[in-house]
């Protein structure tokens, strides 16, 4: 009997191992733009990629549906989220009025000491980079506040957010001068200046929200 326990734990044990690995390595390839919105997984095709039995694999996905990066497809099986119209445009609000808020509690100094870095580490010219940039440009502001579950919040909503990101680059034709107005001070109080770009960049997607949902099925 025990050592059939002992022979369980391990079994358990080596299965929670394998999960977190898919699922970090699932996460990676999410948010390194292997996958589209929309794209149905194969369940078999993820097991065999990254060597592991279904079981694990399927758990890794699940936790990702949670995380509401995955959704299950109309026609059966999971698929990437691609949001609608109507949904893009909650996602949107919902996210500016989240960084606003966070923004009355963030530490004005800290926020200034990190845009100054920002300015030295402007992104490269693929989509991706600006994803991953705008990603870390909104969860600085959740870190000055030096309350971490702002910054967890801003990261999930950037993750959910990711492929939207990557249609924007495609869409816009200007996505570095966008983000070099984030880091511009001047005389203007810095928490002034952050609040006037995070509306101005929300409500320029709002307005296009129709052409972005439209470039989400685009690869």
């Amino acid at each position: 009997m025990a050592h059939a326990l002992r022979r369980f734990r391990l079994t358990m044990s080596v299965e929670t191992s394998t999960q977190e690995r898919v699922y970090r390595a699932l996460k990676e390839e999410y948010l390194d733009g292997v996958f589209h919105a929309g794209m149905r997984l194969d369940l078999h095709a993820v097991a065999d990629r990254h060597r592991a039995s279904t079981t694990p694999v399927r758990e890794a996905i699940q936790r990702m549906v949670g995380e509401q990066l995955f959704e299950a497809h109309p026609d059966g099986g999971i698929r990437v989220v691609r949001p609608d119209i109507d949904a893009l445009a909650g996602l949107y609000v919902w996210n500016a009025q989240h960084l606003l808020g966070t923004l009355r509690l963030a530490d004005a100094a800290l926020l200034r000491g990190s845009l100054r870095l920002f300015r030295e580490r402007m992104p490269g010219t693929a989509p991706g980079d600006h994803a991953a940039f705008t990603a870390i440009l909104f969860r600085a502001i959740g870190e000055a506040t030096g309350n971490a579950e702002f910054s967890d919040q801003i990261q999930r909503m950037s993750e959910r957010l990711h492929y939207t990101r990557l249609a924007e680059a495609r869409l816009f034709d200007d996505p570095d001068r966008e983000l070099r107005t984030f880091l511009r001070n001047g005389n203007i109080d810095v928490r002034t200046n952050l609040r006037r770009r995070i509306i101005a960049y929300h409500r320029r997607r709002i307005d296009h929200v129709g052409s972005i949902s439209d470039a989400l099925w685009q690869r």
